[in-house]
């Protein structure tokens, strides 16, 4: 009788052995070869202080990472859905190449960005790989070539067909350049303000200056996130600077502005994500 218990406790625990391999197989391979080329759009609604009954429909794109597992024409199915939302402003937060000097699809990627209609403006700012590999040299004259204005710690209006005044801010990135608000008076003076800075920490430095909406990128959202294991996520965001404190979603910075971090669109580091989908943010505003 003892023996027929331990074969079959051996049967179990080798069958238990096989499922776990099985399983932990299958979580690497969807991990590396399916969530990083899935696509979620989150949307939301702010208000505005005015009431004037304008609507606007802004999209949020970050962290495109460019590079030999996630190129050119994985994006066109970005630019796609992006133009199918119908945005009136299309805000870009940065990291346009993950190593410019390693893999890079210039023309296939002005291409694309000229391809992303938005009926008032597209917008972009300087994200830390935008600086480095190569990049530098290249950032400002691709984003204009694909019709964005990149602005470094700089802002715009949009001005809508209601007569509402929309302030777009957007900021140097705060590890490789100089971010600093340039007209805080421009803040009041508007019916809408957004911050665009790419690192979510640094939102902490502009909190006196009472933008109704800042978003950023840059964290990836950790890219890993393990149901019941929430210290691997923690420690996958903490190895990006800047981002532990708002590694990912919506935070109410105070009553009146709120901080979305973009999950992004590409990876870095390592080419997988796993419970973190690539994601564009909408918000549809009524001003």
């Amino acid at each position: 009788m003892i023996r027929v218990w331990l074969r079959w406790l051996f049967r179990i625990g080798m069958a238990l052995a096989s499922a776990l391999f099985v399983l932990g197989g299958s979580c690497g391979w969807y991990a590396f070869e399916i969530e990083p080329y899935r696509l979620t759009v989150e949307e939301y609604q702010r208000e505005g202080r005015q009431g004037r009954g304008d609507r606007l429909r802004l999209v949020q794109f970050s962290d495109l990472h460019i590079k030999e597992d996630f190129t050119c024409q994985d994006f066109r199915k970005v630019v796609e859905r992006i133009n199918a939302l119908e945005p009136d402003l299309v805000l870009f937060t940065g990291d346009l190449y993950d190593h410019w000097t390693r893999y890079n699809e210039d023309e296939e990627l002005v291409a694309l960005l000229a391809q992303i209609q938005a009926r008032e403006a597209k917008v972009a700012i300087w994200g830390n790989r935008d600086y480095v590999g190569g990049s530098q040299d290249r950032y400002e004259e691709l984003m204009a070539r694909g019709g964005f204005t990149l602005l470094c710690s700089e802002s715009t209006f949009v001005t809508t067909e209601g007569g509402s005044r929309i302030l777009l801010t957007g900021l140097d990135d705060g590890m490789m350049g100089d971010a600093y608000v340039p007209d805080p008076q421009d803040v009041p003076a508007s019916d809408f303000s957004v911050l665009m800075v790419h690192e979510p920490n640094a939102a902490d430095n502009f909190l006196s200056y009472a933008y109704d909406l800042v978003l950023s990128g840059h964290s990836h959202g950790g890219q890993i996130n393990i149901p019941f294991l929430p210290e691997i996520n923690h420690e996958a965001v903490s190895f990006t600077i800047m981002a532990d404190k708002y590694p990912r979603g919506n935070f109410w910075l105070d009553e009146d502005t709120m901080l979305h971090v973009n999950t992004g669109i590409g990876t870095t580091h390592i080419s997988a994500r796993l419970g973190v989908v690539p994601e564009l943010t909408v918000f549809d505003l009524s001003l």
